[in-house]
């Protein structure tokens, strides 16, 4: 989004350089988004400074820190779980449901169903 916007800067004050716009008024509107760029940047660093600050949040940090395997394990059966039972159930259900009228809304079902239980 913020590369969207970046880039979107720069071409909008090159097309009106290239158009004969003024000069002054193109890169006043170029500052305008380098300030917006350097706001973005004070917010994220507020958002640091207040997880330093938050013991729970740290803790929380720390837990996903040490269990990275087990998550790791996690998504992976999830995944292999929600293609296979997805997958499944398209073959099953294709002829007679019009909800599974491809594999991946199979495994969107099979996804919402696993994470639901």
């Amino acid at each position: 989004s913020s590369g969207i916007n970046a880039e979107y800067g720069y071409v909008s004050l090159v097309t009106d350089l290239v158009n004969g716009d003024d000069v002054e008024e193109a890169h006043d509107q170029h500052r305008s988004y380098v300030v917006l760029r350097v706001c973005r940047i004070f917010r994220v660093i507020r958002v640091f400074k207040f997880i330093r600050h938050s013991q729970d949040l740290i803790l929380i940090i720390k837990v996903v820190g040490h269990a990275k395997k087990e998550l790791g394990l996690l998504v992976l059966l999830l995944f292999i779980f929600s293609v296979s039972f997805g997958s499944l159930m398209y073959y099953i259900e294709h002829a007679t449901n019009p909800q599974f009228n491809s594999i991946m809304q199979g495994c969107w079902w099979a996804i919402v169903t696993i994470t639901t239980i």
